[in-house]
C-alpha cells in the first residue's frame, strides 16, 4: 500500500484508541511514585476519544481536512501532560497532512516529523526519556530511511519497532524512572496508538473494549423554587472577609479561638482564618445575623457572600427563574479541586469559580475552555493544582480568545489556598497577581503522605508494598509502615521544620481523629509556635496534603 486515503486514515485514528483503550490502565500503572494516582493512560484515552468524536462530526474524503478534524477534536480533549502532547503530536500530523487528499510515503513521514516537533513545542522545558523521545525516535527513522521503504505495511513496523526501542530506554535517559523501574508511561501510550493505527493499515480491525471515561464529580450551578411554602432545612452558606479595625475592639481583643467557639454555638463547616488584621471565615448557619454582629464588634467587613442551602441542595436547574445579567468581572479565579470540600474552601478564600480534577481525574481543555466561557471576566487566572495539569490549562488559554487567561503553575490546593488570600483584583493588574501568586508559592514547602502500592526505589528510599511514604517538593523523602510513624518522618525531611511560622493540612478521605491528633501532636513536640489552620479537604489519595511557610 503506497497511500492512506480519508476512510484509511478515520480506521486507523480508531484502531489506535481502541489499542490504547485496551492497555490504559496497564499504562496508567507505569507511575514513577508506587501510589494510586497513575492516570497517563486515562488522559491519554481521553485525549484519543476527542480524536475519534470529531472524526465523527465530519464527512470528508481529503485526509488533511479530516486530520484536521481529528486534532481539533483532541485539542479540546487533551488532559494531563501526555495527553496535550499527544493532541500536540496529532496537531503536527494535521499540519503535515494539510494539503494532502491522500496521503503518501512521504508526505506521511514529513507529517510524522511535523507531529515531533509540535509535540516538543508543547513543553516549556522538553525532558528525553519521555513521549518526546519516543516521538523523535520514529519520526527521525523513518525521515532518514523513506527512501528504502516501499509501502505503508512497512513504514509502520519500523517506526512501531524505533518507538518501542526508544521506550525500553527512557529509563538510561531519566533516573526517575531507572529508580522506579518503569519506562515511560507517556511513551508507552503513543506506542500503543501508532501500533493500533499501523495494525489498521494491514486490515486488522481491533475489537472495542468498554471503557468509561472521566466524568465531573462536581455538580454545575443548580437549585430549585424556593416559594412560599417552602421550610429552612440547611440553614445559608455564610462567608465573609472581616477587617479589624482600631476604631473598634479590634485587632488586639480579637481572639480567633473564641470567635470559632461562638460559631460553633451556631453552625457547623466552619473554616475561619487570621492573617495580620484580615479575619476569613466560612460558616453554614440558620442565624447569620448573630453572626455578622459577633464579627462587627470587632472591624467591619471588606465582603460578605451568603446562599440559601436549601436552594443548593437540590441540584435541580432552575429554569423558571428570571436570569439576571451579572457584571462582567474585571479579574477572576478559577481553579481546579479535587473534592466538593476543597472547591468550597477555595471559594471561602477568594477563587470565584472551580472545576473538578486532580489525580486520575484530570480536566480537558474543553472543561476549562467552557468554564470561562462561565466566568464573565475581561482576565481570568487559572490554578491547575496539579502539575499534569498545568499543560492543559495553558492549552485551553491559549484556545480561548474571549478573555485575557493567565496560569498561575500551581501543583497543589494547598499553594491555592495560600496564594489566592495575597491576591488583590481592585488594585493590581491581572499580571501583578500571577506574579504576586508565584512569589507567594516560591515560599511554601508543600508535602503529602501517601500509601505505597508496589515495592520501588525513589530518591534513594526504598519503598515497600502497603507501607506509607513522604513526598516532599515532588520527592519521596522516606518510608514508614505507619501513618504516623511517616508523618513524623516527613516532617523531620523538611528543612529547618522548626523555624516555620504557618503551618496548613488538607484532611484526606477515611482518616480518624487518632490519626488527626496523632499529626497535631507531631507537629507541637516539633514547633509548639506553629500557627496551624487544618481543613477537611476529603481528598483521595493523599490522607495529608501539607503547607508550611
Amino acid at each position: 500500500m503506497n497511500e492512506i486515503n480519508a476512510s484509511l486514515f478515520r480506521q486507523m485514528v480508531l484502531n489506535g484508541f481502541k489499542d490504547i483503550k485496551s492497555k490504559y490502565q496497564s499504562i496508567n500503572d507505569l507511575n514513577v511514585f508506587p501510589v494510586p494516582d497513575g492516570d497517563t493512560g486515562t488522559n491519554i484515552t481521553a485525549t484519543m476519544s476527542g480524536g475519534v468524536k470529531g472524526m465523527e462530526r465530519v464527512n470528508d474524503s481529503h485526509v488533511g481536512r479530516l486530520a484536521l478534524a481529528c486534532s481539533s477534536g483532541m485539542l479540546l480533549s487533551a488532559r494531563g501532560n501526555s495527553g496535550v502532547i499527544v493532541s500536540q503530536f496529532f496537531q503536527g500530523l494535521a499540519e503535515g497532512l494539510e494539503n494532502c487528499e491522500v496521503a503518501s510515503l512521504e508526505d506521511f513521514s514529513s507529517a510524522l516529523c511535523k507531529a515531533t516537533e509540535k509535540a516538543y513545542d508543547a513543553v516549556v522545558h522538553p525532558v528525553e526519556g519521555t513521549i518526546l523521545t519516543v516521538a523523535r525516535a520514529g519520526s527521525d527513522y523513518v525521515k532518514n530511511h523513506i527512501s528504502s521503504i516501499p509501502d505503508f505495511e512497512k513504514l509502520f513496523r519500523v517506526l512501531l519497532r524505533q518507538m518501542e526501542i526508544a521506550l525500553e530506554k527512557t529509563p538510561d535517559l531519566l533516573d526517575v524512572l531507572k529508580e522506579a523501574g518503569v519506562i515511560d508511561s507517556g511513551g508507552a501510550g503513543l506506542v500503543a496508538i501508532i501500533e493500533g493505527m499501523g495494525k489498521a493499515i494491514v486490515g486488522e480491525e481491533l475489537d472495542d473494549s468498554e471503557w468509561n471515561g472521566p466524568t465531573n464529580s462536581l455538580s454545575s450551578e443548580a437549585s430549585v423554587p424556593f416559594d412560599e411554602n417552602s421550610v429552612l432545612e440547611y440553614g445559608y452558606c455564610t462567608e465573609f472577609i472581616l477587617q479589624l479595625l482600631n476604631s473598634k475592639d479590634g485587632p488586639d481583643k480579637f481572639d480567633l479561638k473564641e470567635m470559632i467557639k461562638f460559631l460553633e454555638t451556631l453552625g457547623d463547616s466552619i473554616v475561619a482564618i487570621r492573617q495580620g488584621t484580615i479575619v476569613k471565615v466560612h460558616v453554614h448557619t440558620k442565624t447569620p445575623y448573630m453572626v455578622m454582629e459577633y464579627a462587627q464588634r470587632y472591624g467591619e467587613f471588606v465582603t460578605w457572600k451568603m446562599e440559601n442551602m436549601s436552594i443548593q441542595h437540590n441540584e435541580v436547574l432552575l429554569k423558571e427563574m428570571p436570569i439576571v445579567e451579572e457584571k462582567r468581572k474585571k479579574i477572576a479565579f478559577l481553579a481546579v479541586a479535587q473534592s466538593v470540600e476543597i472547591a468550597e474552601i477555595l471559594k471561602q478564600v477568594g477563587v470565584d469559580k472551580t472545576i473538578a480534577g486532580g489525580q486520575t481525574m484530570n480536566p480537558s481543555a474543553e472543561d476549562f475552555v467552557d468554564a470561562f466561557k462561565e466566568m464573565n471576566a475581561d482576565n481570568i487566572i487559572v490554578f491547575p493544582n496539579n502539575s499534569n495539569i498545568i499543560l492543559t490549562a495553558q492549552q485551553a488559554a491559549a484556545l480561548y480568545s474571549e478573555s485575557n487567561v493567565l496560569v498561575a503553575k500551581t501543583k497543589s490546593s494547598v499553594e491555592c489556598y495560600s496564594a489566592v488570600p495575597m491576591l488583590d483584583k481592585d488594585n493590581l493588574s491581572p499580571e501583578e497577581n500571577l506574579e504576586a501568586a508565584e512569589e507567594s508559592i516560591a515560599n511554601l514547602v508543600t508535602a503529602q503522605v501517601s500509601k505505597a502500592i508496589r515495592d520501588s526505589v525513589n530518591n534513594g528510599v526504598s519503598v515497600k508494598e502497603g507501607d506509607f511514604i513522604g513526598i516532599c517538593k515532588g520527592n519521596v523523602v522516606n518510608d514508614a509502615p505507619t501513618l504516623s510513624g511517616c508523618v513524623e518522618g516527613l516532617f523531620d525531611k523538611i528543612e529547618d521544620f522548626s523555624e516555620k511560622s504557618f503551618f496548613t493540612v488538607f484532611y484526606g478521605a477515611g482518616l480518624t481523629d487518632d490519626d488527626k491528633e496523632s499529626m497535631r501532636n507531631a507537629v507541637k513536640t516539633r514547633n509548639s509556635m506553629m500557627e496551624m489552620v487544618e481543613l477537611d479537604g476529603n481528598q483521595t489519595i493523599y490522607p495529608f496534603v501539607f503547607a508550611i511557610e
